[in-house]
């Protein structure tokens, strides 16, 4: 299990993020419960952190996803992150708390806690029921581990799972979650630099063919690493490669590939032909 030594500001972030995590480790620790970064964050951790890539946008949210297999703990974590941390409600999301300086803190909570549809539903105002296809598929894996600041350590995830939970989320709400697709954007732009030494070892055949692009075998060897964690679950790679499927028909068609153009400020044609490549090393 690899461990990556990160500090606050290589991740965009003021050091007074420590004491959220502070007490969200306390919370986490009182029932026991196992977690890992999901989301903007884990993906600047991968970018900008280890790699040293500045992303293509920010965000202040902290979204974690939390391994529970009875949901009155997760409403009794909650009111404990309340009552004796410091923590308040969010009226729009029953999913979120917001932090003392107004940050706002996702606990995804995945497990036993979820119906036969791969829903959770919990008590509260607003959002309360979502989809979490994908997230134990990911913590199925040997997920690596962040150390911050040599104070906090914890469980994040991959670059190929951050993925793969994007496309679920953007799929979920696509008229919500156009920057899901902008950051998957940025992580395929950069996927071959930052993954350089696993698409050597395990993907070495993409070389063969000396006129293929770097950007083009980044994108074949995502997808396979997408489907090696799909793979795990039938109705969630079926999902995946619908999400695809429906996305590389036409170049008209292509909600993804037209989003994309905002980020790489191309051709729709272009994105097109890099989801083809996507999608065709996922069926691989």
């Amino acid at each position: 299990m690899s461990i990556y030594k990160i500090r606050f500001e290589q991740i965009r972030q003021n050091k007074e993020l420590s004491n959220l995590l502070s007490a969200l480790e306390r919370g986490f620790s009182r029932f026991g419960i196992d977690y890992y970064l999901v989301g903007a964050v884990s993906r600047d951790v991968w970018m900008s952190g280890i790699n040293k890539i500045l992303p293509g946008r920010t965000t202040g949210d902290i979204d974690f996803a939390i391994f529970i297999n009875d949901k009155g703990v997760y409403e009794e974590l909650k009111a404990y992150f309340i009552h004796h941390e410091g923590f308040s409600p969010y009226s729009g999301n029953a999913f979120v708390l917001i932090w003392k300086d107004g940050t706002e803190v996702d606990l995804l909570p995945f497990g036993a806690i979820e119906d036969e549809n791969r829903r959770v539903s919990v008590s509260g105002n607003g959002y309360s029921t979502m989809h979490v296809d994908g997230f134990k598929e990911v913590y199925a894996q040997e997920l690596p581990e962040i150390e911050l600041e040599e104070i906090h350590q914890f469980k994040i995830c991959t670059l190929p799972g951050i993925v793969l939970l994007k496309l679920i989320a953007w799929d979920d709400r696509p008229e919500a979650r156009r920057d899901d697709i902008k950051d998957i954007s940025d992580i395929l732009k950069h996927f071959f630099n930052m993954y350089q030494d696993v698409i050597w070892e395990k993907h070495s055949d993409l070389f063969e063919d000396d006129n293929s692009e770097l950007l083009n075998i980044a994108a074949r060897a995502l997808g396979r690493e997408i489907a090696g964690i799909a793979i795990r679950d039938e109705r969630l790679y079926k999902r995946i490669r619908h999400i695809l499927k429906s996305n590389t028909a036409e170049p008209h068609t292509s909600k993804m590939a037209l989003i994309m153009r905002e980020y790489f400020d191309n051709t729709v044609q272009e994105n097109f032909l890099l989801l083809q490549e996507l999608k065709q090393g996922f069926e691989e």
